[in-house]
């Protein structure tokens, strides 16, 4: 993956994200594709459901029991590997308005509660995951009680897994945005005693946001934290239509920590 990833977004957003330092990671399940999460979901039901007879029925029900009741606590924020894409100028930058955000990636690699993978889209990469994930599961047949709380914890190893590949897989038909993502994985735990939900290995508390009639769930990944040997962002890309003036972004970067700092504009002629 190269060093630069790119945040399409209009100026509010812009603005927003350079003075308060922060990103919103958000919910895998308020993503533009609605299908997304279950994308691989249905690819691990088709395997196991090809793979079971009667000998290996009681470990895949188990398993599968397991798997609908341990969904997905995945946040995410996108970007995307190409720095001046006129679908991602249309679709996320106030339709060329906006600005590109070139983030560092090596900047992230040191926050161990996320991680920065580029999206899949190659279908049968993805199949090949899915069964190098699930072998495991396949070969473990003289190992277990598949009622015992030890089966249990295999399996949620495996489901982790699994769960990781569903917030970094894609359908091959959104491969033009070149996607790569920071991916969030906190535990959430319902806790009955208290009637409250305890959060480990989060990044920052949850947050929500209303939008369009949904209650959408966050976290904030900040990034205050940098010196000019890993700074966390190196350029700006104008869009096409943008407005701003190259000295003003400077000024108004420079002002909020960030100097060293790129100014590029888009090469499209769409207007």
């Amino acid at each position: 993956m190269g060093n630069i990833m790119y945040h399409y977004c209009n100026v509010d957003a812009f603005k927003a994200i350079i003075q308060n330092k922060t990103l919103w990671l958000s919910s895998v399940y308020n993503l533009n594709d609605y299908k997304e999460i279950h994308w691989i979901k249905e690819k691990v039901l088709k395997k196991i459901q090809e793979s079971t007879n009667k000998n290996s029925y009681e470990k895949f029900h188990t398993f599968l029991k397991i798997y609908e009741k341990k969904q997905p606590n995945v946040y995410i924020a996108s970007f995307s590997q190409g720095e001046d894409l006129l679908s991602q100028w249309r679709a996320y930058a106030n339709d060329g308005y906006g600005v590109a955000i070139g983030f560092n990636s090596s900047y992230f690699k040191e926050n161990n509660l996320i991680k920065t993978s580029k999206v899949l889209y190659d279908e049968k990469v993805q199949e090949r995951e899915i069964k190098k994930i699930l072998t495991p599961l396949f070969e473990c047949e003289n190992k277990f009680n598949f009622n015992s709380s030890k089966f249990e914890n295999f399996c949620e190893k495996i489901i982790d897994e699994l769960n990781y590949l569903s917030a970094k897989s894609k359908n091959e038909l959104f491969i033009e945005e070149q996607e790569v993502r920071v991916i969030h994985n906190p535990i959430i735990i319902e806790d009955k005693k208290t009637k409250r939900f305890i959060f480990k290995k989060n990044i920052s508390p949850m947050m929500f946001r209303a939008v369009c009639g949904n209650l959408i769930p966050y976290f904030e990944l900040k990034f205050t934290n940098f010196n000019e040997e890993n700074e966390p962002i190196l350029e700006i890309v104008k869009g096409p239509k943008s407005k701003i003036i190259d000295q003003e972004i400077k000024i108004f970067l420079a002002n909020n920590g960030f100097y060293n700092v790129k100014i590029k504009s888009s090469k499209s002629s769409y207007r």
